[in-house]
């Protein structure tokens, strides 16, 4: 694929991968061989495949209230990319791990920090591949930050440190067949940035990512062992736009009937985190281009901007 041949690949135990990563980093999307086990994906993607085909309302029972879609399942027609004109076409599923109720992240962020759901009462088996699931792809993870980091002439614990209880989630996307959209408008996922540090996708089972680079749609794909790594707004902010929070988008092949199951983990920095910017070697005479927010000040504004905030209850009106 043109694509994935355009993407760099990183090696993260190579001597002299520091230059490449600071290019890749300014791509917004790059390729690092994945340490997850395939046989753990490849039951993952099982367990995954057999939930998405349950009947809606087996699926529409595992909606988990006030957790901003961030822990369960999420029906079609619900996120809505900014850019968009109508909501995606896909199916979510989302985990993550709990943290203990009397952590002050949990107590001051509580609808950041919902406890994970797993239907394994309709698919028996699925919430320990994804538990452990999850574990694997937070270890890869932190060998890329820290990977990142060094590149950037920060401490290589910089970025973990950050990600130390922050609330990485994953999300499985089922996109149905586009012959099952509702109107031609539809896609599976309007173009969007990643809201998080950095997004790890090790596996799809059909072709649709595209990546925007230097104004042209590029197929990205991930060869089996590798997993694509994309930069999100808080690495873009962190570094002053140095490295890209690259545009990219999901969308069906032309007069393809097949649908498609993804598998990404978001990382996302405690909530509480300032997004200052790094004093970055030879980048420090850049004008400052983003003004100062927490993470979870970023993470609220995004996702209200895509439909993703659970509404409140209405106050009552004094009488």
């Amino acid at each position: 694929m043109k694509g994935r041949h355009m993407l760099k690949e990183i090696d993260l135990d190579r001597p002299g991968s520091r230059d490449r990563l600071r290019g890749a980093l300014h791509d917004g999307f790059f390729l690092v061989r994945n340490t997850v086990p395939e046989s753990l994906l490849d039951e993952a993607y099982g367990f995954l495949r057999a939930f998405f085909a349950l009947p809606a309302a087996d699926k529409a029972a595992c909606r988990i209230p006030g957790t901003n879609g961030q822990s369960g399942y999420t029906p079609p027609l619900v996120e809505h990319a900014e850019k968009g004109t109508v909501p995606d076409w896909k199916e979510l599923f989302h985990w993550g791990a709990p943290l203990p109720p009397a952590h002050p992240l949990r107590r001051r962020f509580p609808d950041r920090y919902p406890d994970p759901y797993f239907p394994d009462h309709l698919v028996p088996g699925i919430g320990s591949a994804l538990r452990e699931l999850h574990t694997r792809t937070l270890h890869f993870q932190y060998d890329v930050v820290r990977t990142v980091a060094d590149a950037l002439g920060a401490h290589p614990d910089y970025f973990a440190d950050m990600l130390e209880d922050g609330p990485v989630v994953n999300r499985a996307t089922w996109y149905p067949p586009m012959d099952q959209a509702p109107s031609d408008r539809h896609v599976w996922a309007a173009e969007h940035q990643d809201f998080d540090l950095i997004t790890a996708l090790p596996r799809a089972t059909a072709a649709g990512l595209e990546v925007l680079l230097d104004g042209e749609w590029l197929p990205v794909d991930a060869p089996r062992g590798y997993a694509v790594v994309n930069v999100g707004m808080v690495l873009d902010r962190l570094t002053n736009g140095l490295a890209r929070a690259a545009v990219h988008r999901v969308v069906a092949r032309p007069g393809g009937t097949e649908g498609r199951l993804s598998l990404v983990q978001f990382c996302h920095p405690a909530p509480w985190t300032t997004l200052t910017p790094l004093r970055i070697p030879g980048a420090e005479d850049r004008p400052l281009r983003f003004a100062p927010l927490t993470a979870d000040e970023l993470f609220q504004r995004t996702m209200y901007r895509i439909n993703r905030l659970d509404a409140p209850p209405l106050a009552s009106t004094p009488r």
